[in-house]
C-alpha cells in the first residue's frame, strides 16, 4: 500500500521530514527522490546507480536516511543472504509502524539468524526494546497449539489467508513474551529453533544434564541431535520445558532465555503438526466412510437405477457436516467413483445418460432387462409377421423385408421395453467390461476359453463386434414365419401353399437365416446355469433349458446345445490357468475389443 507522503507535493514532503526527525539536505534529496520512483520494492541495485548518475545524495546518505526511517517505523531497508555473503536488496517506504512495516522488520531479523545463529530470535520483547512499543493492530496473535493450521491456512484460518499474508504473526511463546515472524518464515522456523538448539547445546554440560534428564548417553543425545527426527525433537523439548527450573538451577549452567523460548516454540510447532496431522487422519477416514455410504446407496437402490436428482440429493445430505468444502466431497466422490481409473475397466459407480447405476449391478440389471425383452419380442414378431401375412402387408411395413430392416424394428421395440437395454447395446464396450467384472465377482475359478464363452453371447468371436440383435434374442425370420404362418386360419394357409406364397415367403426367410451363426440363449451360459440353481434352490441339479413362450404358449426355437448335452469328456479334460494367466486373458480381450469398437 502507498504511503500518503509518497504524492505529497515537495514543500509538504519536507514539512513531513521535519516532524518526523532532523534530515540532512543530501538525506532529504534522496528522500524525493524515492517518492517519486516509489514501488512497493525499490530495488537497491536501481536506485543507488540513479544517485550515482547525478548530482546530490549518494548511497551513503540512503543509508542513514533509512536508518532514520526504520528508527520512526516509516520504512526499512531490507537486506538479503546470497552464497554466503549480505548484501543490500530493497527499499521499503511504509505507513508509521504499520503492518507491512513489522512485516519487512520480523523477516529482517529472521535474516539476521540466517547470517547468524548466534542473532537472537525475533521476539517481541527485543524488537520492542529496539524499536518502540508494537501496535496491537499491526500483528496477528496466534496460540501455539494453532501454529499448524496457520502454516497450513486450515481450521479457523481458512476464511483468515489474506490477513495472514498481511500481518507479521505475534506467536504465543514463555514468559508472556511472543514471536514475531510472517508466515512464509513460519514454514522454515522449525529448522531455525533447531539450529539455535544446538548452538545451546554445544555446552557439553548441559547436554549432559539433558542426557541425565532423557535417560540416555553423552554420545547418543549429541547423534540425535545432529539429525531432524521430530519424535526426537519432541521428546527433547519437552524434556526442557518441564525440567526447566532444574536445569536453570544448576550453577555450572548459565542458560539463556532464547534457548527456552526456541524449545518451547519447536515444542509448539511439532505438537500442533502431529494433532493436525491426526485430525486430518480423522477427517479423511471419515469422508472416506461417506463416500462409500454413498456408494453403497447407489449399489443397494431397490431399482438398481439412480436418478441424478436422487445422487444429488445423497451429497447435499452432507452439506451440514461438510460446509464450505461441500464443493470438494462432491468432487471427491466423482473422482473416485464414477471417473474410471486408467489402471481399471469400470469405475464403482457408472453414470448412463441421467442415472447412475454400481458397477455390481451392471450385468445383473441388463440381465433382468434382457429377460423381459427375450420372453417379449417372439410374441410382437410372430404377432405382426401374422398381421402381415392376413393383410398381405398392406400397409407396406418394412420390417421383414431384409434383415436391416428387421435389426431397426428390434432397436425401436427394445427402447419400448426398456430405456436402460438401449444404453448398453449402444455402448458395446462398457457392456462387456460389466460382464467381465460379473463374471469375476460371482466364478471362483474360470478359464479364458470359458471368459470368451460368456461373452460370445454377444460378441463375435472372431471379430469381437457385437453380434446382431436377432442373435442376441434368437430370433430367426423362418422361425417367426413359420409360427405365424400356424396361427393363420386353415383356409388361409392353403391358399397360399396353392399360391405359392408360402414357399415363397419361408424361402426368403430361411435363405436370410442360413447367413446367420447358430444362436444361443444367455440361459445355456454356465453362469446363468449356476446362478438358476441358486434361485431355484437346487444346488446340484441343472435344470432343463426352457424356451420363452409366445402368446399360444409354444416353446420358443432353440439356440444351441444346452451345457448339460456335452460330450461327458469336455469337462474333464479342461485346461486349468492360474489367476495371473485369467487376468492376463481378460486384458487381451479388452484392449482388442476397445480397438475394435
Amino acid at each position: 500500500m502507498q504511503p500518503d507522503y509518497v504524492l505529497y507535493e515537495p514543500k509538504q514532503r519536507e514539512e513531513f521530514l521535519s516532524q518526523v526527525g532532523n534530515f540532512s539536505p543530501n538525506e532529504r534529496d534522496v528522500f524525493h527522490r524515492l517518492c517519486k520512483n516509489w514501488q512497493p520494492r525499490i530495488s537497491y541495485e536501481k536506485f543507488s546507480r540513479l544517485l550515482g548518475s547525478t548530482s546530490g545524495g549518494s548511497a551513503s546518505d540512503l543509508a542513514s536516511l533509512m536508518t532514520k526511517l526504520q528508527r520512526g517505523g516509516w520504512g526499512i531497508l531490507r537486506t538479503r543472504i546470497t552464497d554466503g555473503s549480505r548484501f543490500r536488496d530493497a527499499i521499503v517506504l511504509t505507513d508509521q509502524r504499520s503492518p507491512r512495516f513489522y512485516c519487512e522488520l520480523a523477516d529482517e531479523y529472521f535474516t539476521d539468524m540466517l547470517e547468524s545463529i548466534v542473532n537472537p530470535l525475533p521476539l517481541v520483547s527485543v524488537i520492542e526494546k529496539a524499536h518502540g512499543p508494537i501496535p496491537a493492530t499491526a500483528v496477528l496473535p496466534v496460540e501455539a497449539d494453532h501454529l499448524a493450521s496457520v502454516i497450513s491456512g486450515s481450521g479457523s484460518y481458512r476464511e483468515k489467508t489474506a490477513l495472514l499474508e498481511e500481518k507479521p504473526l505475534a506467536v504465543e511463546s514463555f514468559d508472556n513474551d511472543r514471536l514475531l515472524i510472517t508466515r512464509k518464515n513460519l514454514r522454515s522456523f522449525g529448522n531455525m529453533a533447531i539450529l539455535k538448539l544446538r548452538y545451546y547445546l554445544t555446552n557439553t554440560t548441559l547436554l549432559g544434564v539433558l542426557a541425565k534428564l532423557q535417560d540416555t548417553s553423552l554420545i547418543m543425545l549429541k547423534k540425535s541431535c545432529s539429525g531432524k527426527d521430530g519424535a526426537f525433537w519432541l521428546s527433547l523439548t519437552r524434556t526442557i520445558m518441564a525440567n526447566k527450573s532444574e536445569i536453570d538451577a544448576l550453577r555450572n549452567v548459565g542458560v539463556e532465555k532464547t534457548f527456552y523460548h526456541a524449545a518451547g516454540l519447536l515444542r509448539s510447532l511439532i505438537e500442533s503438526q502431529v494433532a493436525e496431522a491426526e485430525e486430518r487422519k480423522r477427517r479423511q477416514e471419515e469422508e472416506k466412510l461417506d463416500l462409500e455410504a454413498i456408494a453403497r446407496a447407489v449399489k443397494e437402490t431397490p431399482e438398481k437405477l439412480l436418478p441424478q436428482a436422487s445422487l444429488t440429493a445423497l451429497l447435499e445430505s452432507q452439506r451440514e457436516k461438510y460446509g464450505p468444502e461441500i464443493g470438494s466431497f462432491k468432487e471427491k466422490f466423482f473422482e473416485r467413483y464414477v471417473t474410471p481409473e486408467p489402471s481399471k475397466k469400470l469405475p464403482q459407480v457408472l453414470q448412463l445418460d441421467n442415472v447412475f447405476i454400481h458397477r455390481d449391478n451392471l450385468y445383473p440389471l441388463f440381465l433382468e432387462h434382457f429377460r423381459i425383452a427375450e420372453i417379449e419380442l417372439p410374441a410382437y414378431f410372430v404377432h405382426l409377421m401374422e398381421h402381415s401375412l392376413r393383410t398381405g402387408n398392406r400397409s407396406q411395413d418394412p420390417t421383414f423385408f431384409t434383415l436391416d430392416t428387421f435389426e431397426q424394428a428390434l432397436q425401436e421395440q427394445i427402447r419400448s421395453y426398456s430405456t436402460f437395454l438401449p444404453e448398453l447395446i449402444a455402448k458395446p464396450v462398457l457392456l462387456a467390461e460389466g460382464i467381465i467384472h460379473h463374471t469375476k465377482q460371482t466364478r471362483q475359478s474360470i478359464t479364458p476359453a470359458e471368459l470368451r464363452q460368456q461373452l460370445s453371447l454377444y460378441f463375435d468371436s472372431e471379430t469381437l463386434r457385437p453380434l446382431p440383435l436377432r442373435e442376441w434374442f434368437g430370433l430367426r425370420l423362418v422361425d417367426i414365419f413359420d409360427r405365424a404362418f400356424a396361427r393363420l386360419p386353415v383356409w388361409h394357409r392353403l391358399w397360399m401353399r396353392v399360391s405359392g406364397k408360402y414357399e415363397s415367403f419361408r424361402g426368403r426367410f430361411l435363405k436370410q437365416t442360413e447367413h446367420t451363426k447358430p444362436l444361443r440363449s444367455f440361459r445355456d451360459t454356465p453362469l446363468h446355469q449356476d446362478r438358476s440353481r441358486q434361485e431355484e434352490g437346487f444346488p446340484g441339479e441343472i435344470p432343463a433349458r426352457r424356451g420363452a413362450p409366445g402368446k399360444e404358449g409354444g416353446p420358443a426355437p432353440s439356440r444351441g446345445m444346452p451345457q448339460s448335452r456335452r460330450a461327458p469328456g469336455a469337462a474333464k479334460n479342461r485346461k486349468s490357468y492360474n489367476r495371473k494367466q485369467v487376468e492376463s486373458a481378460w486384458k487381451e480381450f479388452g484392449s482388442t475389443l476397445k480397438k475394435k469398437n
